[in-house]
């Protein structure tokens, strides 16, 4: 197989077409752009929420007046749920240590200590579920543990954060759908207009794509050079997303403290740009060939 012929025809086609071909590789920058800010936010959003997922943990706040057997008992529940593999670790948060956290949260100088009369923290254990899908069910089987405290209003105990944590999953989750949404509609519209360019490239070409095919030529010798046309459009746009994306992150970087587009600094982060920049390539490559393998097979039927 020739492949020098086909890249020589493709090139000459895509000449040959400049307008229809400067559109689709424009359309196909714009999509690919938006897809990659996309790419950078979603991975972003995955590692943050698999950060909340696995940051939760389980408090549960002793009484004060829990006695010393209560306290050792439920400390030997935590040892034998974690020798069953159950639960990930345990602390002790005792009530001094609970006020110096506190401290270190607000500040020596806050007026809330002041007003404070003695230690009104309670003393804790502070659990880490292995599986962070047990969480719920872990705080379940503790709670009426004798020593702990009984549920406040908007408080329960053992706490576990799951209205906030269920409202940031929730929210990232809305967010995910609706750029996946937006990502299929784009690429529709990428896949349509590259498709349109080789349509009219073929139509150029009816004749000889004709002769070709009564003559004895295969299905994919004709179809070679009209694939590598719709792939060049697909990787001259995605090329061109990624110079605009590093640029634009480059402009933007000094408004935000973490590398976004880097995989650097932070609990949560995104893809490392020279990744991004490698399935930008690949998803242009492949809406390149889905855009003229779809055109190409009705004009195949001579």
């Amino acid at each position: 197989m020739r492949w020098n012929f086909f890249v020589v025809e493709a090139f000459r086609s895509l000449r040959q077409n400049l307008a229809t071909t400067l559109a689709a590789c424009v359309t196909v920058l714009v999509v690919m752009f938006i897809a990659g800010i996309g790419l950078a936010l979603g991975s972003w959003l995955w590692s943050y929420t698999d950060n909340v997922r696995n940051d939760v943990t389980i408090k549960a706040y002793l009484r004060n007046d829990a006695t010393q057997q209560q306290v050792g008992a439920l400390q030997s529940r935590l040892k034998q749920l974690k020798d069953d593999g159950q639960i990930e670790s345990f602390i002790y948060v005792s009530k001094d240590d609970a006020l110096e956290r506190m401290r270190e949260r607000l500040g020596e100088n806050s007026p809330i200590l002041d007003l404070a009369l003695g230690n009104p923290l309670p003393a804790s254990f502070e659990i880490k579920a292995r599986n962070p899908d047990d969480t719920a069910t872990i705080a379940a089987d503790l709670k009426g543990t004798k020593g702990l405290q009984a549920d406040r209003p908007g408080q329960p105990n053992p706490d576990y954060g799951d209205k906030q944590a269920d409202r940031v999953l929730s929210t990232a989750r809305t967010i995910g759908l609706v750029l996946g949404a937006l990502g299929v509609v784009l690429t529709i519209a990428a896949v349509l207009l590259i498709g349109n360019t080789i349509r009219l490239s073929i139509f150029a070409r009816r004749r000889e794509v004709e002769v070709m095919k009564l003559v004895g030529a295969t299905n994919w010798f004709v179809r070679w050079p009209f694939m590598l046309e719709g792939m060049i459009c697909g990787v001259m746009g995605a090329i061109g997303a990624a110079i605009v994306l590093f640029i634009s992150y480059e402009a933007l970087r000094g408004y935000f403290e973490t590398e976004t587009l880097s995989g650097q600094g932070g609990g949560a982060s995104a893809l490392a740009f020279w990744q991004l920049a490698v399935l930008l390539v690949l998803a242009g490559l492949g809406l390149g060939a889905a855009g003229s393998g779809l055109t190409m097979r009705k004009f195949l039927r001579v």
